[in-house]
């Protein structure tokens, strides 16, 4: 998506050039179509990448189905047409430059609002192609399909690496009003959702000054570490009906089990959404933006691409923040040995940071990264492989206002990456296009399949490795 914003960036200086030296413009390609053999070869010049580039475009299988390679396109078309007038229509053409320079500020305000909206276009739109209603929940030609979890925004193996742990995300703003969700079990073996039985006990790890008395959560992003007495520790992300991390101890008796041991109230200032816990029970959370935050406020951010969240730490009862770590939704976050990872969903990265020097030592560009997993020496990843207001225009009961009650299930383009954690490299890229699932947020690799969960689909899916 990276030529979706050279396109944005050239059809703004274009525009701006025709508004301001729209007349000099004309009266240069007057001058070179009087003059017979300069116009020849200022045709050829322009006429032969621009063929180039449309044998190029045309050779991409579905080259229709991306913004970018449509613009592409008629930038080649143009270039080669343009080079036919200079060759073989010249007296047409200079017909028309003249018409233009004679109508002046007329010609380059247009060509102006043109380039603008063309500008436009190609920052907020990516995917044009046809989706398809996924909710009858077969499986794909890649993908294997189980319906049976509601958004499994993120999954995490027990210790004996027969379930997953999952997430049943119930939304967060400027998206939706957040909502209760759930902790559940997915069975590997039988491929089937478990309740996941939870029990109040003391708070022992949190602060003291966080308490509950119920058993309601709307989990977002979960982490699971083995504290220094060999206990497990599952740390929550909760959006309902108040903003905090949840601790639990993971119990096995009869079946996998929790006990709440705690929490953290967060400050009205953060809106978290991922976390990984330390061995003594301190954890790094991702600060997203503002709670407060207004749709259009977001939609301004993932255009511009400024910073709007920050990593937090908290230890000792209070939070930190990691002022070298702002960027645009820090969102999936995870730690080996001094390093420290961050998705950063509108930046479009993933970033390595040193936790002793405290800057940053790798970066790697990606579209809307989601939640961060280690496995061994690889980082896996998942990437939107589209833009926001794809999914307005594309599925139904998706709007600039939020996400409607009976939205349509639709399939649109993602990736699944898996990077070196040492210096971020790509080591493999798995793209997915027309299949039976979207929206991915977390992948996890579990022998040879790789499992990926959603913020907004009623399944988990996998794919062989």
């Amino acid at each position: 998506m990276a030529l979706n914003y050279f396109f944005t960036i050239l059809f703004l200086a274009l525009g701006l050039s025709a508004l301001l030296f729209g007349r000099a413009m004309f009266s240069f390609f007057l001058k070179i179509a009087n003059d017979d053999e300069l116009s020849k070869r200022f045709g050829l010049a322009i006429g032969i990448p621009g063929l180039a580039l449309l044998i190029f475009i045309l050779n991409i299988e579905n080259w229709y189905f991306r913004v970018w390679s449509i613009v592409s396109f008629l930038f080649g078309l143009g270039f080669f047409l343009r080079g036919l007038f200079f060759i073989f229509f010249r007296n047409f053409l200079v017909s028309a430059l003249e018409k233009m320079i004679s109508m002046g500020k007329v010609v380059s305000v247009f060509a102006f609002l043109i380039m603008l909206c063309l500008s436009v276009l190609t920052v907020s739109r990516d995917y044009v192609g046809p989706i398809e209603d996924i909710s009858d929940c077969s499986n794909g030609s890649r993908l294997e399909v189980y319906c049976v979890l509601s958004n499994p925004e993120d999954i995490l193996k027990t210790p004996d690496e027969k379930y997953f742990i999952a997430s049943e995300f119930g939304g967060i703003k400027p998206y939706e009003e957040p909502k209760e969700g759930n902790l559940a079990l997915f069975n590997l073996s039988t491929k089937m959702r478990e309740d996941l039985d939870i029990r109040l006990g003391s708070n022992v790890w949190g602060d003291p000054k966080c308490q509950r008395d119920d058993l309601r959560f709307g989990p977002h992003g979960i982490d699971l570490n083995k504290r220094y007495d060999g206990s497990y520790q599952l740390a929550v992300v909760n959006h309902y009906p108040k903003e905090s991390v949840e601790f639990f101890e993971l119990v096995f008796e009869e079946n996998w089990s929790l006990v709440w041991r705690g929490c953290v109230s967060v400050p009205e200032k953060y809106y978290i959404n991922d976390i990984t816990v330390e061995s003594n029970g301190s954890f790094f959370t991702t600060h997203m933006y503002p709670r407060n935050i207004s749709m259009n406020e977001w939609l301004s951010a993932a255009i511009f691409k400024y910073p709007t969240g920050v990593v937090l730490f908290w230890n000792k009862f209070k939070f930190e923040e990691l002022s070298f770590t702002n960027a645009g939704q820090p969102n999936g976050i995870a730690k080996k040995d001094n390093i420290l990872y961050v998705a950063n969903n509108l930046s479009d990265t993933v970033k390595a940071y040193d936790l002793i020097k405290k800057e940053e030592v790798f970066s790697y560009s990606i579209n809307s990264p989601d939640n961060l997993v280690i496995d061994d020496n690889s980082i896996w990843v998942t990437s939107l492989d589209h833009e926001t207001l794809d999914v307005t225009a594309k599925c139904p009961g998706y709007t600039l206002k939020g996400i409607e009650e009976d939205h349509m299930v639709c399939s649109l383009p993602f990736k699944v990456i898996e990077l070196s954690a040492k210096d971020l490299t790509p080591i493999n890229i798995f793209t997915f296009s027309k299949n039976k699932a979207a929206f991915p947020t977390v992948a996890l690799p579990d022998g040879d399949s790789v499992w990926v969960g959603s913020f907004s689909l009623d399944r988990l899916v996998s794919f062989k490795n």
